[in-house]
């Protein structure tokens, strides 16, 4: 899933000004109140709010990665108050050490009885932050769940019009007829107009179109998982990540399929994941 903040140019242009915001808003703000150049105080609240937008990619790759919507309250709530110290933490010790690097002690040292009010400010950029990663959580599987009920009344609708299925498939090949027992198939391809049928004794070219095998073969064990793929659910032995949210299915044989979004959801339907 993509950083809720950087999935286009246009969140991630938002984002940059809101943190640039930040930074002269605390550099206004403190400007009455320490006795340093406004230049001084401006790159020094430029450089904490760089800190903290990487931080924040840090954050989500936790937030994705680590599954916290399938967490009990309480680890969340655990996992939050570590994530939350840890972040501040890591935030200002790396802004005040920037700070200290650049222009030393003494500039340091009239910035330290800040710490607290910016430790306090850090913690409600880390509510706000999380609270939009719950968001961006929450909405793929609000989406996911109005396409799961689109997918099953497709299927359904599939099975009532499912007056012939086939059992098995004829193929010509030269002077011979293959009969191709519909168990015994591992996957259909497209192949221009016409379709490949891989089984573990070889491939067939059927002249036929791959929407009529959809409609044709038993919608409750063989699924398009591609748009030019329709897939024997018996066959597969593994299903993993494959580049973000596709998955790759692993065929008994070791043949490997690529699913597209939807034909994975479609895939985890007739499976009942």
């Amino acid at each position: 899933m993509i950083h809720p903040f950087l999935g286009d140019r246009v969140k991630a242009s938002q984002y940059v000004l809101m943190w640039t915001v930040y930074a002269f808003v605390q550099a206004f703000a403190m400007h009455g109140l320490v006795a340093l150049p406004f230049a001084i105080l401006l790159i020094d609240a430029a450089i904490h709010a760089v800190i903290f937008m990487i931080i924040s990619v840090f954050l989500w790759n936790v937030v994705n990665y680590g599954n916290f919507m399938a967490l009990t309250v309480y680890q969340r709530i655990v996992n939050n108050i570590a994530l939350a110290l840890l972040s501040i933490a890591g935030w200002l010790g790396a802004g005040y050490g920037i700070t200290y690097w650049l222009y030393g002690n003494a500039t340091l040292t009239l910035l330290t009885p800040f710490l607290p009010l910016r430790a306090l400010i850090g913690l409600l950029i880390y509510l706000l932050i999380m609270q939009r990663f719950s968001s961006a959580m929450i909405e793929p599987e609000m989406n996911d769940s109005t396409d799961s009920l689109v997918i099953k009344e497709e299927i359904k609708q599939k099975k009532d019009i499912q007056d012939e299925i086939i059992e098995r498939i004829a193929v010509k090949s030269g002077t011979k007829i293959h009969v191709v027992m519909v168990p015994e198939i591992l996957y259909l391809q497209a192949d221009g107009d016409y379709v490949q049928i891989f089984t573990a004794q070889g491939k067939y070219l059927k002249e036929q179109t791959m929407k009529y095998f959809e409609e044709h073969l038993p919608v409750n064990q063989f699924v398009r998982v591609h748009r030019s793929v329709i897939v024997n659910v018996e066959m597969i032995s593994r299903i993993e990540l494959y580049e973000k949210q596709n998955q790759l299915l692993t065929l008994k044989n070791g043949q490997q399929i690529k699913t597209s979004p939807g034909g994975y959801k479609a895939l985890r339907l007739v499976l009942n994941l």
